[in-house]
């Protein structure tokens, strides 16, 4: 689950069981899932992502989830001018994901992941939650205030000063003492004062990150269950796909219940709540585009 129409990528690039003499180019956000699946569907099989076995049985169920919650709001973000699709940024993630240990990448739109969306919005600038907070131009990064809105903060390198609260260091810096200093790595030796990546914890003297479990294991906070399944009584659970009975919003794998799971209503479909929603909008009993207020005047 973060930034031009520059280079084109080959199919063997971007895909595993390609021909490789097709070339792959993303004409913009509605190509997103299509573009990333060959290669987060490989990443979700190798670390235990999803509950699959090989990246064929990945694709489906990927397609299915991305198309049906992200890609609209991207491309509502696209279509208002505040995101484009960066082809580059895709073959960075693609090579990064391609060779990362499993747990040095735990927030799956890190590191290079993140370019694979260029923001319009300036420094000083409003962002917002979610993808939203991917709208800021390529030197800011979205900070996030207690209601979960933001702006647009200068994004400070490593080994540079940095003022706390007004700049951000990064999912893989933080500002110690004035200086934008790396997070320790996992597996790496920590102390009390220091900081772990993002999702991590200094747990016995070394940073360690959350693990993923199998479908029937135990599960809580920091052993998590992997896609298609969710955590409930302690263990982990298959979830419900569209059309299949539920029995809360939390079974289903995508969209929402009524009685079975059903698929996000697009924009401009009818509505009673935010969670109905591709967009996660739901205004006047109809579902309505991004932005959202954070960003929209």
């Amino acid at each position: 689950m973060t930034r031009t129409l520059v280079a084109l990528l080959v199919a063997s690039t971007l895909g595993c069981g390609s021909d490789p003499d097709t070339t792959f180019v993303p004409r913009g956000a509605g190509d997103y899932c299509e573009a990333i699946e060959p290669f987060f569907c490989s990443f979700y099989v190798r670390c235990g992502r999803m509950d699959v076995a090989t990246a064929a049985e990945c694709k489906d169920a990927f397609l299915t989830s991305c198309n049906g919650q992200f890609e609209p709001r991207y491309v509502d973000l696209e279509t208002a001018g505040l995101l484009a699709l960066d082809v580059d940024g895709i073959a960075a993630c693609r090579q990064h994901l391609d060779a990362v240990a499993c747990d040095q990448q735990i927030l799956e739109l890190a590191g290079p992941c993140a370019d694979m969306w260029r923001g319009q919005q300036p420094q000083g600038a409003s962002c917002g939650l979610d993808v939203e907070s991917f709208v800021c131009a390529p030197g800011g990064e979205c900070v996030l205030g207690l209601d979960f809105c933001g702006d647009c903060r200068p994004l400070v390198a490593e080994g540079m000063a940095c003022v706390p609260g007004a700049d951000t260091c990064g999912n893989e810096g933080s500002c110690e003492m004035g200086i934008c200093v790396a997070r320790v790595r996992n597996g790496e030796a920590c102390g009390p004062s220091d900081r772990c990546l993002t999702g991590s914890l200094c747990e016995s003297g070394i940073c360690t990150p959350p693990s993923y479990v199998a479908r029937g294991e135990a599960c809580d906070q920091r052993k998590r269950c992997p896609y298609l399944t969710r955590c409930a009584g302690g263990s982990c659970v298959p979830t419900a796909s569209p059309g299949d009975p539920c029995g809360t919003d939390g079974q289903c794998e995508i969209g929402f219940c009524e009685g079975v799971c059903q698929d996000p209503r697009a924009n401009g479909q009818p509505c009673t709540r935010a969670g109905q929603c591709s967009s996660g909008q739901c205004d006047g009993s109809t579902c309505q585009a991004l932005p959202s207020a954070c960003i929209a005047p």
